[in-house]
């Protein structure tokens, strides 16, 4: 009667593929998409739901169907008349499982963990047992729609922390503040934002001072006042105050739009830890399929069934993307952004962190110290205000300093002509006709401008100091030099001393600068290493010779002159901030632009591999117990579906520990002034 049944199943299934099939040539089916997709030998958490009816509402559907099932299957041993509209439910239910096993079987073209279960799940049904078959098929469901939520939620919670923009916004036109939807905004628009609203734009703050809460990027609960000059992210919250925003970016423009669509492609990025995984499990599909059946002349039907449901591969595919993803949540709370999610996993075996020095080690600016004068003609601030005028269209840290200097001295700085870069090396423009070269000794020497002889003690001076120098020069004279003062951020000694404890074997610092005062930031700060007089080109060789020594290299820089050496490490950290996230090189970006969470990043990493190596344990233990128990203490076929499954759900609590930790975290603060908003809103309605 059963074996009955199993043509009643697979006549049913073949019947529609048939249709669906002749139907795609007028109308392409939503129902055979998925087989008809390319071969993907590794299908990810995401694309296995789509598989199994993809969304959570459909695997719901389909658990409360399996349900129904079971109940009616049951039935059936009081009375044979409910075996019919069993059979239905049971092919009913088996349908989306018969799509996974096609697509296995035709277009991966391999034996996979599916393929076992699917075997395994038919032939309970063909030994008779159908509320066996129905638990065992329901079980699919259910574990494919507890994933799914969770990887829902967890997805959801990972996007939405940058999802808060409002749907409206106050312009500001001719004098007047206008209420329009968030879409009408252009670029140059000034938008007016209030106390507890939420910043809708990125723009540069054109009147007024607040105080802003830019936890969602930075990590940092600690608010930050913004006043004329600074700039403002959308998703983040005025506390207090009120601001003029000048647009610069809007909608999906945004630095919070092009997170989310960075974090977006990180998920699905699968760890060393579950690829090697899933290839030692797949290595395993043709030996199990092999054991069971060699089992079945000997110890029976049941006892291949039992065998075939201890395989493990499909539960690795589904358990460890989800704890990749929960901690990818976890260091976005941080201010972490993780373009990959792999890099995770490679973080614990860093030994060796090469350091920018300018902007990384050193704070985002140096200050201009000491201006020395060598011609008569001229004065201190007629040669900041010269290097002022060839720098100021730089990006570079010791450029914006310059400019920054000649800014507060009132410095009217005049218009250039001609200019030409050289990136490591300096700048030449023209003003008012005459040729002015700013920038290293090394380039003086290669423009041929030879330093004053009453000059080398100065100089001398300045490079035991540990400070830098840029030169400039009028024609082919030398005018004067700028001492540029380091200043090593706060929480560097603290940082390099946590290194230390976490493993790392050689602390280094790579710089463009010169041998003395890279030398002595070295020294300071007990470096193990460093390299000076360094261009960007070279940075990438260092980082190489590294490797090729047997180390793996971690480089931290700034993203704008270390590019090729942060392609060239096995991993990239940038501090270069959110106004370059979108095209930053760095595989990871500390948004809050300082190193102070680098030791919590590296501490995320460790626990995601002992939590991968926890869910690894969980998979294998009941998979073993399930194949041994087949033979050693004759288990049951729901014996088996129970322990399976039970490494399943265990995976999944293990997968899910890591959320605890955000519940630790202090509330977001844009919840506590929704009413403040709305308050604020209608006074202005009743003004008006």
């Amino acid at each position: 009667m059963f074996l009955l049944g199993l043509e009643v199943v697979f006549i049913s299934y073949f019947g529609v593929r048939i249709y669906e099939k002749s139907s795609a040539k007028l109308l392409p089916s939503t129902e055979s998409v998925t087989t008809d997709d390319p071969p993907n030998e590794s299908l990810s958490v995401i694309e296995q739901s789509r598989l199994l009816k993809g969304t959570r509402e459909k695997n719901l559907h389909y658990l409360k169907m399996s349900g129904l099932t079971l109940g009616l299957s049951i039935l059936t041993h009081l009375s044979p008349a409910w075996i019919p509209i069993t059979l239905i439910g049971f092919t009913y239910i088996a349908f989306p499982y018969l799509r996974v096993i096609e697509h296995s079987l035709l277009n991966k073209k391999k034996v996979d963990g599916y393929v076992l279960y699917g075997i395994a799940d038919f032939m309970t049904l063909g030994l008779g047992r159908i509320a066996t078959a129905s638990l065992a098929i329901g079980t699919v469901h259910a574990a494919h729609f507890v994933i799914a939520n969770a990887e829902e939620n967890s997805k959801q919670s990972l996007v939405d922390i940058f999802n808060q923009q409002p749907r409206t916004l106050w312009l500001l036109k001719d004098g007047v503040e206008i209420e329009v939807p968030l879409e009408q905004v252009t670029i140059d628009d000034i938008v007016v934002v209030n106390t507890g609203e939420m910043v809708p734009v990125d723009g540069t703050v054109v009147a007024g001072v607040a105080t802003i809460d830019q936890h969602i990027l930075t990590g940092e609960f600690q608010p930050a006042e913004k006043t004329v000059g600074d700039i403002v992210f959308a998703s983040t919250l005025v506390l207090s105050g009120r601001i003029q925003v000048r647009v610069t970016q809007s909608g999906h423009e945004t630095t919070v739009a092009k997170i989310t669509d960075l974090l977006n492609h990180s998920i699905d990025f699968k760890t060393n830890t579950q690829l090697q995984g899933e290839q030692w499990a797949d290595s395993w599909n043709l030996p199990v399929l092999g054991l069971g059946f060699a089992a079945l002349p000997f110890l029976g039907p049941a006892t291949t069934v039992v065998i075939l449901n201890g395989h493990i591969a499909q539960t690795i595919r589904i358990v460890a993307p989800l704890s990749t993803l929960n901690y990818l949540t976890i260091a976005s709370h941080k201010g972490i952004l993780i373009k990959d999610g792999r890099v995770l996993e490679d973080l614990p075996n860093v030994d060796v962190f090469l350091f920018d020095k300018t902007g990384t080690l050193t704070s985002d600016e140096p200050t201009v110290g000491r201006v020395l004068v060598y011609h008569q003609d001229y004065r201190e601030p007629d040669i900041l205000r010269l290097a002022a005028a060839a720098e100021r269209k730089l990006a570079h840290p010791m450029a914006r300093a310059i400019v920054n200097k000649a800014e507060e001295l009132g410095l009217a700085l005049p218009e250039i002509a001609d200019a030409h870069f050289q990136i490591g090396y300096g700048v030449s423009v023209r003003i008012d006709g005459n040729l002015i070269r700013v920038g290293s000794y090394r380039f003086m020497q290669q423009e041929g401008i030879a330093l004053p002889e009453h000059s080398a003690e100065e100089l001398q001076y300045a490079h035991e100091a540990g400070h830098s120098l840029i030169l400039v020069a009028r024609n082919e004279h030398l005018i004067g030099i700028l001492e540029m003062h380091a200043t090593v951020r706060p929480e560097v000694v603290a940082l390099l001393a946590s290194l230390r404890q976490r493993g790392a074997k050689v602390l280094a610092i790579v710089s463009g600068d010169h041998q003395q005062p890279t030398q002595k930031l070295a020294e300071r700060l007990g470096m193990d290493d460093y390299f000076y007089n360094v261009l960007p080109q070279h940075k990438a060789d260092i980082v190489e010779q590294l490797q090729q020594r047997g180390h793996t290299v971690c480089f931290i820089g700034d993203g704008v002159n270390d590019t090729l050496a942060m392609k060239k490490a096995n991993i990239s950290i940038s501090l270069s901030g959110a106004t370059s996230i979108a095209t930053d090189t760095a595989q990871i970006v500390l948004m809050d632009g300082s190193l102070k969470h680098l030791p919590e990043l590296l501490d995320i990493a460790t626990e995601l591999k002992r939590n991968l190596n926890r869910g690894w344990l969980f998979n294998i233990v009941p998979g073993t117990l399930t194949i041994a128990g087949a033979f050693l203490w004759h288990f049951s076929i729901i014996t088996a579906i129970l322990l399976t499954q039970s490494g399943l759900g265990l995976g999944v609590v293990n997968a899910m520990l890591p959320l605890r930790r955000l519940n630790e975290e202090p509330p977001l603060l844009p919840n506590q002034n929704t009413n403040l908003s709305y308050q604020k809103n209608e006074e202005r309605s009743a003004n008006e």
